[in-house]
């Protein structure tokens, strides 16, 4: 496609927009002026006030982020290039049956997630960009994956941020009402793809399940927010001397008991809210505790009372751990990043009369990747210390 039949978004000449620098984002106080409601969810060119090319993405009107780049020239979102950078995306991967294959921005698909459940794909849709060029996007997965079934969400949060409305999932092929059963992170576990978290369940810690897992031999793990028991399933597993899991939502436990049943592991189950566990439980009960709670700090307005519930989360798992106990925790919003999460750790600490020592930094998997110049890519910060 011409730039004529694209159209082109204009950089304000006094803009201090980091997209010349490779950042995929336009913001709207960036730009000379809009390019109207017709354009909307269509792909346009932008260039620098200087003429300079900055690449080709989706346009949305009366939103804060207007343009999302999807390839660094100059033009369409037609199917080779779908194809194409689909496959480029998959090559990235390392293979296994559960894994990231499409990380939005990351991996030039603004607004799409893709995940892989061994024979199955879950797709979350969540910009209108996507939305109109899903059809053609889905042609192509299906010929180059191949899948038995796709299941399509449009519920995510980030929906609200583009104006959209959330819909009803939808599926495309086969796909399952009941729990799938996939390997993840070295166990077989059931997977709710219509109905569970994110796109049926967290692939973002498959890595770190495997750290604390090492870990855990002959110790009593406690898992917060364990959701389906990621970490309280691999440290059973790996030995652990007694594991807990907490969590408040009954159908996540369910699977999670479900998947200990399954590989023959004792874990204790308890539905509770996660601050009232704590606040029952005796002092320096546990060895190793993991603190992965869900976002917290999700907007400037939230930001104090998002903060200071954390930090009291920090102290009383600080509590519960015993002298020379290792503490994983998890901040899984960009608003509280790992220098943020590790402060936070050390203040509660020194008023719990403890210090901590660092012990290793855990990120998001690796197929959720992290491009230099797109930092807001990286959402999941994590430390594993030694509270003395």
């Amino acid at each position: 496609m011409t730039e004529l039949e694209l159209g082109t978004l204009r950089l304000n000449p006094s803009g201090t927009s980091k997209t010349g620098a490779g950042h995929p984002w336009i913001l709207s106080h960036e730009i000379q002026e809009p390019l109207g409601l017709e354009k909307s969810g269509t792909a346009v060119v932008a260039r620098a006030a200087t003429g300079e090319l900055l690449g080709t993405g989706f346009y949305r009107d009366g939103v804060r982020i207007v343009w999302r780049r999807f390839r660094s020239d100059m033009g369409g979102f037609d199917a080779q290039h779908i194809a194409i950078s689909l496959l480029e995306a998959v090559k990235r991967r390392a293979t296994q049956p559960a894994r990231r294959l499409v990380w939005a921005e990351a991996d030039g698909f603004p607004g799409l997630v893709l995940d892989q459940y061994g024979e199955y794909l879950v797709a979350q849709v969540t910009t209108e960009g996507m939305e109109k060029s899903w059809k053609a996007v889905e042609s192509e997965i299906i010929k180059v994956l191949q899948p038995k079934g796709i299941w399509i969400r449009r519920d995510a949060a980030g929906r609200k941020l583009e104006g959209l409305e959330n819909l009803p999932g939808e599926a495309w092929g086969d796909i399952p009402h009941e729990p799938i059963r996939v390997e993840i992170a070295g166990l077989t576990v059931p997977v709710d793809l219509r109905g569970g978290q994110k796109t049926g369940t967290y692939l973002d810690q498959q890595e770190n399940y495997k750290v604390i897992a090492q870990h855990s031999q002959g110790r009593k793990v406690l898992d917060l927010f364990c959701h389906n028991g990621g970490f309280a399933l691999r440290a059973a597993k790996a030995g652990a001397l007694a594991v807990t899991g907490v969590d408040s939502s009954e159908s996540s436990l369910a699977l999670a008991r479900t998947a200990s049943e399954e590989n023959n592991l004792k874990i204790r189950w308890a539905q509770e809210d996660v601050s009232r566990f704590l606040r029952t439980n005796p002092k320096r009960e546990y060895d190793l505790v993991v603190l992965d709670p869900p976002g917290m700090v999700k907007s400037r307005n939230s930001h104090d009372a998002g903060w200071r519930a954390m930090a009291e989360l920090h102290r009383q798992a600080i509590r519960v751990l015993a002298s020379g106990g290792l503490l994983a925790t998890f901040s899984c919003s960009h608003r509280v990043g790992g220098e943020e999460l590790l402060g936070m750790a050390k203040t509660m600490a020194i008023e719990e009369g403890r210090r901590i020592k660092p012990h290793t930094i855990l990120r998001q998997a690796a197929d959720h990747p992290v491009p230099p110049a797109f930092p807001e890519s990286q959402y999941l910060s994590g430390f594993l210390l030694e509270i003395l």
